[in-house]
């Protein structure tokens, strides 16, 4: 059976027979030692970046879009709406509506043409409304039924373009340009993981880390999942925390980038463990076939700038869980 090609996010992609790039750079940072040889392996890296037209990979697209779009979403105007019990209110916008939507059920919505109309059904209650058509949308702020000399009979909107059309706008060099930009900061910013001190087990699942990359809120790891054992490997989002003593701990904290041994965690005697959000989860081949290895990225929540140990907890194989720890 012909093997698959694996395929390895961009912003970390390698490639071991690469002699230019093996002579620069050894597994257990020589590239950090030497700032000679740091700054010469950016730019091989770069290089190839260049010539093989790799893209961005989607976990920065994806921040670069929610980014966009929360910043559009702050600047998008609403509307407030004064309504009275068993009275309607009449918002009207400039074409047809598409589609309208309430956050309660405390207001009957109906919508006809260009008109929507609202109705409050309980008092003391305030949701808010958003109408859509082809080429617009409108938000407003349902106010609580009051009275009705105060409510709003008629409100005429005129819709703020979605934000689509603000992001469909960009021309494909104002794109490259940012997409350029960002490869450039997470090649400069990647830094390998020491996994000198891990031992390969036999007949198991293997995990290493390879390479960290720290964001303003955010830690991205690459990692390697080679199956050892004789039966497939489904590879699953692990659970991540931070480790904490109590107490005195038994052990010194590693330098930062370094993958744990098993020892070194049981020395740490009793810890706490506080789980951590997972932004982003995404590897290459979920499947890992006995004897194959698969590459996977992780975008793990973290705001604290400062070293500390992080721990994964892999699905199990035929054994146990797959859990391994390291210093970032």
């Amino acid at each position: 059976m012909a093997e698959q090609r694996q395929i390895v996010p961009s912003y970390f992609q390698r490639k071991p027979k690469d002699d230019s790039l093996r002579s620069l750079s050894s597994r257990h940072g020589n590239e950090t030692r030497c700032p000679q040889r740091r700054r010469d392996l950016i730019i091989v890296r770069a290089q190839r970046v260049k010539e093989k037209g790799f893209t961005v990979n989607k976990i920065w697209v994806a921040i670069l879009i929610l980014a966009s779009t929360a910043a559009l979403a702050q600047q998008q105007p609403v509307t407030r709406v004064q309504t009275a019990l068993n009275h309607l209110t009449v918002i009207e916008v400039a074409e047809p509506i598409t589609m309208a939507a309430a956050g309660s059920e405390a207001f009957e919505i109906e919508r006809h043409g260009t008109r929507v109309f609202v109705k409050p059904t309980k008092p003391d209650v305030a949701t808010n409304l958003f109408v859509w058509t082809e080429h617009g949308r409108s938000i407003y702020e349902l106010q609580p039924a009051g009275e009705v000399g105060k409510m709003d009979v008629l409100v005429t909107s005129v819709q703020q373009p979605p934000i689509r059309t603000a992001a469909e706008s960009l021309s494909k060099e104002d794109v490259a340009k940012v997409a350029e930009q960002v490869l450039s900061q997470t090649l400069l910013n990647t830094q390998p993981v020491n996994a000198a001190g891990i031992k390969t087990q036999k007949n198991r699942v293997n995990v290493r880390l390879e390479d960290v990359v720290r964001g303003k809120d955010a830690i991205y790891v690459r990692y390697q999942v080679t199956n050892l054992s004789t039966v497939p490997y489904r590879v699953i989002a692990p659970n991540v925390s931070v480790l904490a003593t109590e107490g005195n701990a038994g052990a010194s904290m590693p330098p930062a980038n370094q993958q744990l041994a098993a020892g070194y965690l049981e020395r740490l005697g009793k810890v706490s463990s506080t789980p951590l959000e997972l932004l982003h989860s995404e590897i290459d081949q979920q499947d890992v076939a006995p004897g194959k290895t698969s590459t996977g990225v992780l975008a793990i929540r973290s705001t604290d700038g400062s070293p500390q140990i992080y721990q994964f907890v892999f699905g199990s194989d035929n054994a146990s869980p797959i859990v391994t720890a390291a210093v970032l």
